[in-house]
């Protein structure tokens, strides 16, 4: 029970990753604040609840709107007192070539992937400073290390700037006893990229992984609970690549 009486705030909690994460947290006591836009947050608290393995909630919540997020963060601060991790999962890509990608749409890519996790960030940084400690974990990509299997330039470029700006925050903030870390998963089969990927994709991807297989949301999950625990204290600034040893091929 590595979390119990912590309480650790999930981003993009109503699916994929993000529920994978927040069910493996609270299997190992945390408190889990279960935030999203999508309603499936609330089957993620119920999910939880119903298989005992933990207590949670859900707020609703819209990463795109700085003044919501700031609103939200506070609310929930006040409602469930000192929050000891904060797992950044929201993201999206699109898969679009470079030639097909406009200004705005280059943008739109850094606004849901590069200003969701730091406007996360900002809102609980002061906090944690004041209580001497917490935990981050913000989420890059494979293609942020190399390039995009499935999505364009613009999602590759956006996953790079979250780990310069991990590595930034861990930097300024280690001095108050602060982890700022991140995971960079390789193609993981979460229901969104399962729709994406045609059959032939999804052999090339499996054949060029010497594990022989896209990884599961689960796996993840485990690499989350490890860098928001105490078991990863003299851990900061680092990102963990979790991709099957993808870059081996």
């Amino acid at each position: 029970m590595r979390f119990e009486n912590k309480t650790i705030i999930i981003t993009g909690a109503g699916g994929g990753i993000g529920r994978a994460s927040a069910l493996r947290l609270a299997r190992e006591g945390a408190r889990v604040v279960c935030m999203d836009i999508a309603e499936s947050r609330e089957e993620t608290v119920k999910l939880i609840k119903d298989g005992g393995v933990g207590d949670a909630s859900a707020v609703a919540y819209d990463a795109l709107n700085s003044e919501d997020v700031k609103k939200v963060f506070q609310e929930s601060i006040s409602t469930n007192g000192p929050i000891d991790g904060l797992v950044n999962c929201v993201g999206a890509g699109l898969p679009l070539s470079a030639l097909e990608i406009d200004e705005e749409a280059f943008e739109k890519m850094f606004d849901m992937n590069v200003k969701t996790t730091y406007r996360a960030c900002w809102s609980v940084l002061p906090h944690m400073q004041e209580r001497s400690g917490g935990k981050i974990v913000n989420f890059s990509s494979v293609a942020g290390r190399s390039a995009s299997v499935l999505q364009g330039p613009h999602y590759s470029s956006a996953k790079a700037a979250v780990i310069g700006l991990t590595r930034h925050l861990a930097r300024e903030f280690g001095p108050h006893n602060i982890n700022v870390n991140a995971v960079a998963p390789g193609v993981i089969g979460t229901e969104r990229i399962l729709e994406q990927m045609s059959d032939a994709q999804r052999q090339r991807t499996e054949g060029a992984t010497p594990l022989g297989r896209i990884g599961s949301p689960e796996d993840i999950a485990g690499v989350v609970a490890f860098l928001a625990s105490e078991d990863a204290r003299h851990v900061t600034g680092v990102t963990i690549d979790v991709n099957g040893g993808f870059f081996l091929a």
